[in-house]
Parts: C-alpha cells; sequence; structure tokens
C-alpha cells in the first residue's frame, strides 16, 4: 500500500469517530441481545427460569469479559495508529480495519443472540479471536512491519487460548461452558497483562 501524509488529519479524526461510533453502537446491540437471550425463554417470554439462567450464565460471563477488551482495543488501536500516529498514514489502511471490526461487532452480536443454545455462544467467539487474529497479522505489517507492537501481542494471547479452547471443546467430558468461560476469563486477564501499557498508556511529559 501507498504510504501518504494526510495534513491535516482533520478527514482522518472524523472517519475514526465515526468508525468508533459505530463500533458502540453494534456493541451496545450486542450486550442488549445477550441480556435478553439469558433471560428470555426460547419461545420469547420473559418468565424467570433460574435454570435457563444457569445454564446461559458461563456464556454470558464468556461474552462480556470477551467484549470488553476487544472494544477497548479497538479504540486504543484506531487511536494509535491514526490519530497518534506522527508518520504517514497507509491508503485503505482505515477501510480495511472498518470491515474487519464490522465483522467482530457482528460475531459478538451472534455470541449474545446465541446464549440459549448452551455451547454454540463460545463457537462464535472462537471465530471471533480466529477473525482477530488474521487482522492482527495484516495490520502488524501495515503498521508496524519490522517492529514490535500491540497486535503481535494480541495474535500471540489468542493462539494459545484457541488452542488450548479446541482441546477443550474436542475432550469428552461435561460442563464445558464452564470450564471455556474460565478459559475466557483468564484470556482477557492475559490479554490486559500483557498489553497493558497499550490499553492505559502513560502519560505524556
Amino acid at each position: 500500500m501507498e504510504r501518504t501524509i494526510i495534513e491535516p488529519a482533520k478527514s482522518v479524526e472524523r472517519s475514526v469517530d465515526s468508525l468508533q461510533k459505530i463500533y458502540a453502537v453494534v456493541i451496545a446491540l450486542a450486550i442488549s441481545q445477550a441480556i435478553q437471550s439469558l433471560l428470555k425463554g426460547p419461545d420469547g417470554s420473559g418468565d424467570f427460569n433460574l435454570q435457563r439462567l444457569a445454564s446461559g450464565l458461563p456464556g454470558f460471563v464468556a461474552f462480556l469479559v470477551t467484549l470488553v477488551p476487544f472494544w477497548h482495543g479497538m479504540n486504543r488501536h484506531l487511536d494509535r495508529c491514526y490519530l497518534e500516529k506522527a508518520s504517514a498514514v497507509v491508503q485503505g489502511a482505515l477501510l480495511f480495519d472498518f470491515g474487519t471490526f464490522c465483522v467482530e461487532a457482528c460475531l459478538l452480536f451472534a455470541a449474545g443472540w446465541s446464549l440459549r443454545s448452551g455451547i454454540e455462544t463460545f463457537y462464535y467467539l472462537g471465530a471471533l479471536l480466529v477473525v482477530d487474529m488474521a487482522w492482527a497479522f495484516i495490520s502488524h505489517q501495515i503498521h508496524f512491519s519490522g517492529k514490535r507492537s500491540h497486535a503481535v501481542r494480541w495474535s500471540t494471547v489468542n493462539v494459545i487460548a484457541i488452542g488450548i479452547c479446541v482441546l477443550i471443546v474436542e475432550f469428552p467430558f461435561e460442563r464445558k461452558p464452564l470450564v471455556l468461560m474460565v478459559m475466557a476469563v483468564l484470556r482477557t486477564i492475559a490479554d490486559y497483562g500483557i498489553c497493558w501499557d497499550f490499553y492505559f498508556p502513560p502519560p505524556t511529559a
């Protein structure tokens, strides 16, 4: 891709702001759908059912702890690569990010929608990690080729998490959703632990 310096960067700022707002709307819809899926019965009734709530809770927790770093990371990635970056902006990179983040937001929505189906929620979350890995590899080549970046650390965490989750799904035992929920929590802890300086950059002098 050809690199061009955009000055002033007002057009880029507006595009980034629009993408962040669209992503936030879809994320809000995904959370709303997840809550409805958790509380409502298969026929759409809102009658409280403790057994249904318990069966959907592992998927709901995994959904939330996965959603938070994805939403947070998307915003930080856009800020770092387009608003904080002093060097050239790669033409087409923002459009690539826009397409990828829309796909990821749709997968999060599908994960929230499928809570009543049990383990299917984790399939959507797994697909989300796979898409994110592919995007992170390409994004690293675009923005940080030859350097260390948050994208590489994201991919490393996701590769390990996916490998362990595949073993969990393939191994025959009960309470797989509960174990996968714990794995989702650990993945998010590792994500924030390894990428803490990216998510919460130190203040500049």
